[in-house]
């Protein structure tokens, strides 16, 4: 049985497009130093990852208390959730499902909304929690900076929960650690395995009000966060340089976007990260995944998300020969479904 979410294929492939990491991440040193860090395993990790709390304090120049560290950015998610059990909560959508399957656990009422019409259905629906993705999984879009901070200084009585996990992908203006500062009402998530592909180790981590921390932590499970997973933390963290180069990236986006617009059954959307859909004009998403497969290639089936009933895929952009690769049998599909 597959879940929903990208990479859910655990064979060989030729390229994976189906999950949102830095596809180019050279992991050598990395690996290195967690095969060292093997032989702490013996013994039982720090109960609350203190020692990579207190360094993502130091280097984002907040207290200890105004963090918490997670099991992957899901941990959060669904502490979040439970903290607030039966609050009310608009969903900004189309995007990731486990918001709304943490608040459905957590008996919230729900409310999904499209993003311009945020501040309207604040309005009518009196929420207790607004949750929003920025850039936003599936589709890479952003909000402006400054709409945002406006709708936190408008609905003080709102928490919004902004999900930052993406930030590494995208050159738009997002929203400052320090903007908790400003704003009490704002509880903002981090991944640290996007930017540095290593989502199986599992990493995130959360900033708030000291009170809203205490509030999360109240919720955490001792040793939830792996020996392994807080050497990998502080090792890239403390890294000086690496190959990640997000202009070039997103240059190879446009195009890998326009030659797959050019086949003539599919249609990019508009994105501000490396990631974004397509829709299938012929043809079922389903299918296309399974043809792809067969050539060992993966692809994210995105027709789970809000989008109206559209056959949607979720790509994400690999290294130039590989994105080839995808869009000449993207060609041979077309091919089939035309004969």
């Amino acid at each position: 049985m597959t879940n929903e979410h990208g990479d859910d294929f655990q064979g060989a492939l030729k390229a994976n497009f189906s999950s949102n990491v830095w596809y180019g991440a050279d992991n050598t040193a990395l690996y290195n130093h967690l095969s060292i860090s093997l032989i702490k395993t013996t013994r039982y990790p720090e109960p609350n990852a203190e020692s990579l709390q207190t360094l993502i304090a130091n280097m984002q120049n907040l207290q200890s208390t105004q963090i918490s560290i997670g099991n992957g950015s899901i941990d959060i998610i669904y502490r979040i959730a439970q903290a607030y059990q039966g609050k009310k909560s608009i969903i900004v959508s189309p995007t990731f499902s486990e918001y709304s399957k943490a608040c459905t656990i957590n008996q919230h009422t729900i409310k999904l909304c499209y993003r311009e019409n945020l501040s309207i259905e604040i309005d009518k629906f009196q929420p207790d929690l607004v949750w929003l993705c920025n850039p936003n999984n599936p589709d890479g879009t952003c909000f402006d900076r400054k709409e945002l901070q406006a709708i936190f200084y408008t609905y003080p009585q709102v928490t919004f929960i902004v999900d930052q996990s993406f930030i590494d992908f995208t050159l738009q203006e997002t929203l400052p650690v320090t903007s908790i500062c400003e704003f009490p009402n704002l509880i903002l998530i981090y991944s640290l395995t996007k930017r540095f592909s290593i989502p199986g180790l599992r990493i995130g981590y959360v900033i708030a009000s000291e009170s809203v921390i205490l509030q999360l932590n109240h919720y955490k499970i001792p040793w939830s966060v792996n020996t392994l997973a807080i050497e990998a933390g502080k090792f890239i963290l403390n890294k000086q340089v690496d190959s990640f180069d997000l202009k070039e990236w997103l240059t190879e986006t446009i195009r890998f976007q326009s030659e797959i617009d050019k086949i003539g059954c599919f249609k990019t959307k508009p994105s501000q990260t490396p990631f974004f859909l397509v829709e299938l004009t012929n043809g079922k998403a389903a299918d296309l995944k399974t043809f792809l497969l067969e050539e060992g290639i993966l692809i994210r089936n995105a027709t789970n998300f809000e989008n109206n009933g559209m056959e949607i895929i979720r790509l994400n952009t690999l290294s130039r020969e590989q994105n080839n690769l995808l869009i000449n049998t993207l060609k041979a599909w077309n091919c089939n479904l035309s004969h």
